[in-house]
């Protein structure tokens, strides 16, 4: 008979919850590719599967307190409820701490993926390579603003999830054990904050954005603050000092606006979740005043009641927040996307004219070298002298793009070619803070002599910070390097 009741009301319960939310706009819930596999790999659904169990076992405690109170009421031994009681309050934090330690692997794993994410969007990209400007953009997406918007969404996910379960297995328990029109109380309520939260969304849309607004204007006059008030200029502090306090006081207006209008909304919310529920509470009473069994065991309950209905209002904000943290994800896995840039686009920022082309032959029966200059009209000039061993030096005025020219060059070979630039991060296993810029590039010499096997050599600019005895000595290795590949190189001197 328990299960059949049981089973009644999770279906009841179920028609209600697809009923209220069938009103949001799922549209709006659409996943991406990358969204959709971070709420489904195997951490995240291990995850929701033991918060399933733990929001259970919780849930069960109203079950086993009401048998409890019906016990001691009736005089009938009540110990063994008391003590499946007290474990469903203990045991779970167990698998909630199980939980929270999947969760760091999930934020870990997910964080793994967007940078695999990142290396499959750009690999190899390396007309990409010379825009500082993106660079700087995407380093920080990678770096900072994307594992904090990937560490945020799965705590969003996290709470939601919670909070979701939460209402529903307590709703649940209430109605099966002591009242099924709570459900039905229950479903009205939610009905009725969902219409009137979606009416007010554009609002409250409205009153955030001028919220934040109002702050990215104070921060910027907050960044100036260093100069005006430091340098001691009366005049530019004065205007600093008018335009700070008037974005100070229309930041706290829009913001105690915002928060003004939150609260008024968490009033009502509280309010059509609450006044149901307590008529039903107030029936109840009424029909079961005669009974002390019951009526002992509903009033000890009752607190979980309205601590469900405070969670409410909290649910209901997370499921319209899904859209902010929807359009943040998309917005950083888009923004890593490579944006290869097209060759002639390059091509047209080289003042071929001015570029010339030294070429160094050794003549393997008297080791002894010849050299010729040439101009270079296309990056295909070069290419045609890349097919043997030997010394090309592109000398050129500043700014002429003697380093587009290598970049041109690198995209062309791909993987025939090693690209080496001026400055770089690149990981080798000679790199050492005790050498000196003229040993360590030395030693990076040398590693790829020994470790890649490439066809071609991109040198740019390496005799930039050297002294004169450290550019002969390199160029000297150099020299030995052509002898096996080509080496490109572009001169400082």
């Amino acid at each position: 008979m328990l299960v059949v009741t049981i089973l009644i009301n999770s279906l009841s319960v179920a028609e209600i919850i697809i009923k209220t939310t069938s009103m949001i706009n799922f549209k709006k819930l659409r996943l991406t590719k990358p969204i959709f596999a971070l709420l489904t790999n195997r951490w995240a659904l291990i995850c929701c599967a033991i918060l399933t169990i733990q929001q259970m076992i919780e849930a069960s405690a109203t079950y086993w307190l009401v048998k409890v109170m019906a016990s001691i009421t009736q005089g009938a031994n009540f110990l063994p409820y008391l003590g499946l009681y007290l474990a469903s309050i203990a045991f779970p934090y167990i698998p909630l701490c199980v939980a929270y330690i999947l969760k760091i692997t999930w934020k870990q794993e997910a964080q793994r993926s967007f940078t695999n994410e990142f290396v499959a969007a750009n690999k190899n990209n390396v007309t990409d390579w010379s825009n500082k400007g993106l660079k700087e953009q995407k380093l920080s997406i990678l770096t900072s603003e994307g594992p904090n918007t990937i560490h945020n969404f799965i705590d969003y996910v996290w709470d939601f999830y919670t909070y979701v379960l939460s209402v529903i297995f307590n709703i649940l328990a209430l109605s099966i054990i002591v009242e099924p029109l709570f459900a039905v109380a229950y479903g009205i309520s939610i009905t009725c904050v969902i219409i009137v939260m979606k009416l007010k969304r554009r609002l409250q849309r409205q009153l955030t954005q001028k919220a934040m607004s109002a702050r990215i204007d104070l921060c910027q006059s907050l960044l100036a603050a260093w100069d005006n008030v430091l340098l001691g200029n009366e005049y530019n502090f004065k205007l600093w000092d008018e335009k700070t306090t008037q974005r100070l006081n229309r930041c706290l207006q829009r913001n105690v606006a915002l928060e003004r209008f939150d609260q008024l909304l968490a009033i009502f919310v509280t309010l059509m979740t609450a006044i149901p529920s307590l008529m039903v509470v107030v029936y109840y009473i009424m029909t079961h005043k005669s009974d002390p069994v019951g009526l002992s065991a509903f009033i000890v309950i009752l607190p979980l009641l309205f601590m469900v209905l405070s969670y409410t209002h909290q649910t209901l904000s997370l499921a319209f927040r899904w859209t902010m943290h929807r359009s943040k994800l998309s917005t950083i896995y888009q923004a890593i996307k490579g944006s290869k840039e097209a060759q002639h686009t390059l091509e047209r920022k080289v003042k071929w004219g001015k570029l010339m082309l030294t070429q160094s032959t050794t003549a393997p029966q008297t080791s002894m070298s010849m050299q010729y200059q040439q101009p270079v009209l296309s990056h295909h000039d070069i290419l045609e002298h890349a097919t043997q061993s030997g010394r090309l030096t592109i000398r050129g005025e500043n700014g002429c793009g003697k380093s587009t020219t290598l970049i041109l060059i690198k995209e062309a070979l791909s993987k025939r070619a090693f690209f080496l630039p001026t400055h770089n991060h690149l990981s080798f296993q000679s790199e050492s803070n005790k050498y000196s810029t003229g040993e360590s590039l030395k030693n990076r010499l040398l590693e790829i002599l020994e470790k890649v096997d490439v066809d071609v050599l991109l040198l740019d600019e390496w005799d930039a910070n050297l002294d004169s005895e450290n550019r002969e000595r390199l160029s000297s290795l150099i020299d030995e390097l052509s002898a096996k590949k080509c080496v490109i190189e572009v001169r400082h001197r």
